[in-house]
């Protein structure tokens, strides 16, 4: 019976033993990792500085402008760690950016993937033009006007006030004139200029082409069909009347201009 005992007591020390000995590997492991954690943040540190940033899917910002925006929303001058910071959160880099994503070429090059999103319009303002989007919110202020933006004028509206949208006195027309650029957009015809006229429809300019579109209805088969018209007279000037225009009679006039 005491030697029963006696084995007993050895046993347990036995087992204490084992279990002081397995905790020190484990230690010296944890200990591996977070030296190796602090190596490798040492060398991504030292060796993935930026030294070529690209840019990439631009339509009408330009290179420029898109990597100064870059440098002051948030850069940091790592490969690795602007690309997991931007994986967490993307920076808005400039108003019509929609999105962008950066991708690591090699570790001191970055190539940033932008997709823009259209301008439906602009307004000349202070003298500047000022771009606004699809649902009429004044985002950008600049000097320069982009070919491929209609600019609208006859509007009639108060101060106006970026990031806010476009304080016209009467909203249908404005509705109309939204729909309208983006009708455009979408068949993507060369429109230079949209005027509002006082009983609130519109004449479209395309080069030395008026055309009256006369009211504001059937904008879905109007514009459609400007498509094809445009191309035929294509360097002719006059008046493209939309007069008698409609779903069951496509008639439309063309008036030379007198020279």
């Amino acid at each position: 019976m005491e030697e029963h005992k006696e084995d007993k007591v050895i046993a347990m020390k036995t087992h204490k033993k084992q279990k002081k000995l397995s905790a020190i590997p484990f230690k010296k492991i944890l200990l591996g990792i977070v030296a190796c954690l602090i190596l490798a943040v040492v060398i991504i540190a030292g060796t993935c500085q930026i030294k070529e940033i690209k840019i990439d899917g631009l339509d009408s910002y330009t290179e420029a402008e898109v990597k100064k925006a870059v440098i002051e929303k948030g850069y940091v001058d790592n490969s690795v760690a602007y690309y997991i910071k931007c994986k967490l959160s993307q920076p808005e880099l400039l108003p019509f950016i929609e999105s962008m994503s950066v991708e690591l070429e090699s570790p001191n090059k970055i190539c940033i993937h932008v997709k823009e999103k259209k301008r439906a319009g602009c307004l000349e303002y202070n003298g500047r033009y000022v771009y606004f989007d699809k649902n009429g919110y004044a985002l950008e202020s600049y000097q320069k006007k982009y070919d491929d933006v209609p600019l609208v004028t006859g509007l009639k509206y108060d101060e106006l006030v970026m990031q806010e949208k476009i304080p016209v006195e009467k909203k249908e027309i404005f509705t109309y004139l939204l729909e309208l650029t983006m009708t455009i957009d979408k068949y993507q015809l060369p429109i230079d200029q949209i005027h509002i006229k006082s009983d609130g429809n519109a004449l479209l300019m395309s080069g030395d082409l008026t055309v009256d579109l006369y009211n504001r209805k059937d904008i879905d088969i109007k514009i459609p069909e400007l498509s094809g018209i445009l191309k035929k007279l294509k360097g002719k000037s006059g008046t493209i009347d939309m007069k008698y225009f409609d779903e069951d009679q496509k008639i439309t006039l063309f008036r030379p201009k007198k020279s």
